[in-house]
């Protein structure tokens, strides 16, 4: 008992000993080798292991900044090219390996989401879109949302509209009526929020795929990650068909941008079968319902941008 008693006691006096330590490094993180500049802890690898704090020189050089500035907005640290060889080659294998927690070799799926996107959309406003025809005969540039120029006649009859309509819809020809006069601006602005609706019906479009795959026993969140790949895909093959614009012939180009989006509906249903393990007819059906019901939202993102952007003139 008595042996037991002074067990305790020195455990005791060795809490209080340790409480009673100064805070910060110990003495022998001073003495180390290669200290970190940061809490002074000994640094054997490339990041110290009590902050994380990358061991480099103080005095970095313009290779390193550009490095760093790759690895920051790129993500262009090894990852970028073994996430889009894996998210290319095998359709689905990313998503699977993100689910079974092996995701230090690869993107995030929202950086590589973000990335494939703000690639597209650079693309897309370097190449010039096609000029077309429109309905009434007007040289139009091809787009989602064609704006074309409204004669004197439809511009008077938008005026008084705006002035005698009942109030609800006399607001929108207000609106309109302006904007209508600026068509290549409201072209372009519509365009520039397009992103942003896209990014806000990904999870519309997890939404769904849950629905549709809803016996596989994910939860949402997985079904998160396997829209943000489909889509990181669809916008590296949205980004290929944009090469149709400068392709001399309309047909062949149109041809072409058709061919690419029939394939990113084909990687669509190999990425569901790997990721779900679902048969093909039963994938093809599945994701069939899924489109329409995904498409009817795109449309009406498209609307509701279109008028957002007619009430900011």
């Amino acid at each position: 008992m008595d042996d037991r008693r002074e067990g305790q006691r020195r455990i005791g006096e060795r809490r209080t000993e340790a409480l009673r330590a100064p805070a910060g490094p110990t003495p022998a993180s001073f003495s180390a080798i290669n200290p970190c500049r940061n809490c002074g802890t000994n640094v054997q690898l490339r990041y110290c292991p009590e902050c994380g704090q990358p061991d480099g020189e103080v005095d970095p050089t313009l290779r390193e900044y550009a490095h760093e500035l790759a690895a920051e907005f790129l993500g262009w640290d090894g990852k970028l090219g073994v996430t889009f060889r894996t998210l290319l080659r095998t359709p689905g294998r990313l998503t699977v390996e993100h689910l079974r927690g092996r995701r230090a070799p690869y993107l995030p799926p929202l950086r590589l989401y973000l990335t494939c996107s703000v690639l597209f959309f650079a693309m897309s406003a370097i190449v010039p879109h096609r000029t077309v025809l429109n309905r009434k005969g007007e040289r139009v540039e091809q787009g989602l949302v064609q704006v074309g120029k409204s004669t004197p006649a439809q511009l008077r009859e938008l005026d008084s509209l705006a002035v005698s309509a009942p109030m609800p819809q006399r607001v929108w020809f207000e609106h309109f009526a302006r904007a209508s006069r600026s068509p290549q601006v409201l072209t372009q602005a519509v365009d520039a929020a397009i992103p942003r609706a896209m990014f806000v019906l990904v999870p519309l479009f997890a939404a769904l795929v849950m629905v549709g795959f809803r016996r596989r026993g994910f939860h949402y969140p997985q079904h998160l990650t396997f829209a943000l790949h489909v889509h990181a895909a669809l916008f590296l093959a949205l980004t290929v068909a944009v090469i149709s614009r400068v392709i001399p012939s309309s047909a062949v180009g149109t041809a072409w941008a058709g061919l690419v989006l029939l394939s990113a509906a084909a990687y669509a249903v190999s990425a569901a079968r790997v990721v779900y393990g679902t048969w093909l007819a039963s994938t093809i059906a599945r994701f069939f319902c899924i489109l329409i019901a995904y498409g009817v939202a795109f449309v009406a993102a498209l609307w509701l941008t279109l008028a957002l952007t007619v009430f900011s003139f």
